[in-house]
Formats: C-alpha cells, structure tokens, sequence
C-alpha cells in the first residue's frame, strides 16, 4: 500500500527533515538518501523502519537546513569567492568574452560557499530517531487508512460474489436434465432419429451432464469466499494468502 510522513528536528544549528513514502511491493525494499557526511547513519536508520514495516517499496530521505539568524551575518569562505571570481574572468578572457560580474552571479558564488559543514548526528540521535519516529507513524497512518478502503471494498465483492452463488447453485442440478431436452429437441427439429439406447449417445450426454456439472467447483468458491472474508480480519501480513486464494 502507499504512503507518506513526515517528521522534523531541531538540532541547533540546522533542521532536520525526514520523509518517507511507498509503493506496492511483494517484499520489503528500503532507500535511504542521506546527506554524505552522514552515511555511517543510514544502518540505524534501516534498522527503525524495518522493524514497523514489513512490505512495499519505501523510500526514505533526509534533508538538513542551517538555521538561520536574522541578526547575525552568514559565514562566507571569501577566498574561495574570490578565487572564483579570478578563475570565471580567465575563462572569459580566454574566450574574448566580456566579463561583468552583477548582484546576482555574487548572490550564487556567495551560496555555493556558504557555511554549510554539517554537524555530527549521533549528538543529536534522540531527536533525530524522534523525528523518524513522527514520519512512521503519518506513514503508517496514510496505509492503515488505505488498506481500511481495500478491505471495505474487498468485502463488499466478496458480498456480491456470495449473493450470485446463492443464484447460481439451485440451477445447476437442472443442467443435464435440460441438456438432454434441448438435444433431443434439435434432433427431432432436424428430422434425425436417434436411439438412446445407442451407448454412444449415453456417452455423449454422460460427458457434456459431467462437464455442466459445476457443484464442485461452487462447493470451492464457497469455501474460498469464506477463508478469504476471515483472512481479511486477520492481523499482520495478509496479502500473500490473499493472493494464492484468488
């Protein structure tokens, strides 16, 4: 089933955002996508997730922001600006192209060098774990109300399929009777004569009485609309038993 979550975390100098969401799938795959500096932590992360999810495709993603102060000035490597600068002008002197550097190609250099070192997590595991934990629990949340609609809708053709079967199996002892009226019917209509004590006409309406003879097979029906109607109250995974009973 699909879902999403979200939960974030304060770690002082940056904020912390982790999302999570799936698709179907048999089994359990899991992708994190992590901040380099913090690959070391994408085990433990593994580690939370498995333990509350046990199927789908679910991808997982950790983003990190600095934090900003309104009063204080961002933190700039003004060398490495500057060298920049310096190695952009001999490209475009190389090139005999004019270079004029304006508000806005400073206001990207000044971004791409900004202070962004990231600290280190296991100081801030608590609340990161907190932050997985807030994402999980929406995640889960999101299937849990999916799969409440798969189940209601799942009961409601189960119903239907039951109902048709009440239909269906007061009729099927009629079959071979009505075959063999319909047959000789044809027979007479088309000017043949036929001899019913031939054992080859026998065999012919034995065989076709056999194959429109259904019982069993609603008998099976019966039964799998059962197991499955119980099956769908069942806790835990239940989709792989589902799938071998239709």
């Amino acid at each position: 089933m699909t879902g999403f979550g979200r939960g974030t975390a304060d770690l002082g100098t940056h904020t912390a955002q982790f999302e999570i969401s799936s698709v179907n799938k048999r089994n359990l795959e899991i992708y994190l996508n992590l901040p380099k500096e913090w690959q070391d932590l994408e085990a433990h992360i593994q580690q939370i997730l498995r333990k509350k999810i046990l199927r789908g495709r679910v991808t997982g993603a950790l983003k990190l922001t600095a934090s900003q102060d309104p009063n204080a000035a961002p933190a700039v490597d003004l060398p490495a600006v500057s060298n920049t600068l310096k190695s952009l002008r001999a490209v475009a002197e190389y090139n005999n192209i004019p270079f004029e550097p304006d508000a806005m190609l400073l206001f990207r250099i000044l971004n791409d060098y900004g202070d962004s070192s990231l600290p280190e997590w296991k100081p801030h595991q608590k609340v990161l774990e907190a932050a997985i934990d807030d994402a999980t629990k929406e995640f889960l949340g999101m299937r849990a109300t999916e799969g409440e609609a798969l189940q209601k809708d799942m009961q409601s053709r189960l119903q239907t399929l039951s109902q048709l079967l009440e239909t269906i199996s007061p009729i099927v002892p009629q079959q071979a009777p009505v075959y063999r009226q319909t047959l000789l019917k044809r027979l007479k209509e088309a000017g043949l004569e036929i001899d019913l004590d031939d054992d080859r006409v026998l065999r012919e309406i034995a065989l076709y009485a056999e194959k429109c003879d259904v019982a069993e097979e609603l008998t099976r029906l019966q039964s799998h609309i059962e197991q499955m109607t119980a099956t769908l109250t069942e806790e835990g995974t239940i989709g792989r038993k589902l799938e071998f009973l239709l």
